[in-house]
């Protein structure tokens, strides 16, 4: 959470002095009779989930998995081109590497992560001295041996570095030349099971001894010392509070933190984020705690879902993705209390399926998000949940129309505007940790 600038010989030197085992992957491009470094992600001190040593060869792409170690990796950190490194079978050639690398850290089961970590981690994203032409060359990759073939090379980085095998992804190779993560295991919030007369919260770690897990909500604050790995019990007497987070901190440092209420875009999917929750979901109240709560900055009603020619619809996705996400709620008259539900002319899962394909084909990059369907009295509602989007800035485009250029909005109070260009700026700098005191944009 945030990040700043760090000297490149740091890293560097950070990664010799590293004494565990690397997990690394790594895309190479052939260049003349050499191959070099195009992207590379590294975990430093864990194993990652399913974790194979692999390698994918193709006539000018190489995709290798293999253990090694940190002072092999520390050789990417170097400003100088043409340094070599050994990489399972291969010899590749890093590119160079900027002065300087951006320095962050994640929470354990991070929202957005690929693949997804357990335990929170310490970030560098290393940046090529030349970010010019780091778009992959289009064209087939077909396999030989124990290499599957795709049509194309971005399908083969989503399958290689994210497990992810569909082939109309939206997710696409970074610009920049390498993410390296270093497990911080000290202390971590592991499994989290929430009932409604308690919260029973896992601490794994190798230096639990002395932390704090604080539960903090929209009423209510409880902070529990720890001194042990195990299961915490916290009382819940009047049920989970609503926004709830956990944070696990030692005096003003935060080791691992997740948000666990339900109904929050930065929860996610419960499941994934390991939150067991025994609480009975009622869409009657769901919806109708939306419809209380009124439209505002991260909530907008519709009462019918958009076409293929409805941009105010489709434009408030992208405002919340460059945002904190949101939801729009589908099935509401513009009374803003009314539920009149969707005009069902086809079959509820045609609809979600089409609204979904509409949303990838209009919002770019396309943010995470999730179509929920409920029934009350009979009547359609679909809920579309937006998440904080992580690449930006996200726009709208004219599906078929290539040399249009996006259109960019933000969401400020209620309302859905044009994205000015120093706001577009400070949506940038304010994702990648960064921070730009000149423009409130939100």
């Amino acid at each position: 959470m945030g990040g700043l600038s760090v000297e490149l010989n740091d890293v560097a030197n950070t990664l010799i002095r590293e004494s565990r085992d690397v997990y690394l992957r790594v895309l190479a491009l052939r260049r003349g009779v050499r191959w070099v470094v195009h992207n590379c992600w590294a975990l430093v001190g864990a194993e990652p989930p399913d974790w194979a040593e692999t390698v994918w060869m193709y006539e000018d792409y190489a995709f290798v998995a293999v253990r090694t170690t940190a002072a092999n990796l520390a050789v990417l950190c170097s400003s100088e081109a043409c340094t070599s490194m050994t990489v399972g079978p291969l010899t590749v050639w890093a590119p160079g590497a900027a002065s300087l690398v951006n320095k962050g850290r994640r929470p354990g089961y991070s929202l957005r992560d690929r693949p997804q970590l357990t335990f929170p981690v310490t970030e560098y994203t290393v940046a090529p001295t030349d970010r010019a032409d780091r778009q992959l060359p289009h064209g087939m990759l077909v396999g030989d041996g124990d290499a599957p073939s795709f049509p194309e090379p971005n399908s083969a980085w989503r399958a290689f570095f994210e497990a992810d095998f569909a082939l109309a992804g939206a997710r696409t190779p970074s610009s920049d030349l390498a993410t390296v993560r270093v497990a911080d295991q000290a202390a971590w919030i592991g499994s989290v099971h929430i009932t409604p007369t308690e919260l029973k919260v896992t601490v794994e770690g190798e230096d639990v001894q002395g932390v704090d897990l604080e539960l903090y909500g929209e009423k209510g604050r409880t902070v529990q010392r720890v001194d042990a790995p195990g299961c915490i019990i916290i009382s819940l007497p009047h049920g989970l509070p609503a926004h709830a987070w956990l944070w696990l901190k030692r005096g003003t440092t935060w080791l691992d933190y997740r948000s666990i209420d339900p109904s929050s875009a930065w929860t996610g999917d419960l499941q994934r984020a390991d939150v067991e929750i025994d609480l009975p979901v009622d869409p009657v109240a769901t919806v109708e705690a939306l419809i209380a709560s009124g439209e505002g900055p991260r909530l907008e009603f519709k009462q019918m879902l958009p076409t293929r020619d409805d941009r105010r619809t489709l434009k408030t996705v992208a405002a919340f993705a460059n945002g904190d996400g949101g939801a729009i709620v589908f099935g509401i008259h513009r009374d803003e209390v009314t539920i009149t539900g969707i005009a069902e002319d086809k079959s509820s899962t045609r609809m979600r399926d089409e609204f979904g394909n509409l949303v990838r084909a209009t919002v770019q990059p396309t943010p995470e998000f999730e179509i929920k369907e409920y029934r009350l009295n009979g009547k359609l509602i679909f809920i579309l949940e937006v998440q904080p989007g992580q690449r930006p800035p996200y726009g709208l485009v004219t599906p078929g129309a290539r040399d249009k250029q996006p259109e960019y909005f933000v969401r400020r109070g209620s309302n859905t505007y044009g994205a000015q260009p120093d706001e577009l700026r400070a949506i940038v700098l304010w994702k990648n940790g960064l921070q730009d005191g000149s423009v409130s944009w939100r």
